[in-house]
C-alpha cells in the first residue's frame, strides 16, 4: 500500500512540476515578446563581426553587401522592413528568412557570414 501512496505522490509532484515549467516558459516569452515589439528603425550590418554599414530603415533601399571569402547578399529595405533579396551562398537560408521589422529580429547568412540585426531605439 505504501508504494501506491508514493506513487501518487511523485505523479502530482511531476504535474506540478511541468505546470511551473510551462507559466515560467508563457512569463518569459511574454517578456521576450513585448521587449521587442519596437518597430524598426536602423539595421546594422556585420560581416565576419565587423560593422559594415547602418542602414535608416525610413528610406527604400537596396545594397550588396561584399561577404567573406568573395560572396555577396543583396539587402532591400521598404516601408521600415529589411530583407535579403538574393544571395551568392548555397542554401538561400538568408534570402527564405524572409522580411524582418521588429527590434531583435536577424538576417543571417552564415556562408558569407553576414549578420543583420534590426534595431528599435535611437541610435
Amino acid at each position: 500500500m505504501k508504494g501506491n501512496d508514493e506513487s501518487h505522490v511523485r505523479k502530482r509532484n511531476d504535474a506540478v512540476l511541468a505546470m511551473i515549467l510551462i507559466a515560467l516558459a508563457i512569463v518569459f516569452g511574454g517578456g521576450y515578446y513585448w521587449m521587442h515589439r519596437a518597430p524598426a528603425l536602423w539595421a546594422e550590418i556585420k560581416v565576419n563581426g565587423e560593422l559594415v554599414k547602418t542602414l535608416d530603415l525610413s528610406k527604400n533601399q537596396e545594397v550588396t553587401i561584399p561577404g567573406a571569402g568573395g560572396g555577396e547578399n543583396r539587402l532591400a529595405v521598404e516601408n521600415r522592413t529589411i530583407w535579403c533579396v538574393e544571395a551568392s551562398c548555397p542554401d538561400k537560408v538568408c534570402v527564405h528568412q524572409g522580411k524582418q521589422s521588429r527590434d531583435g529580429e536577424q538576417i543571417v547568412c552564415l556562408p558569407n557570414r553576414m549578420v543583420v540585426k534590426v534595431i528599435g531605439s535611437e541610435k
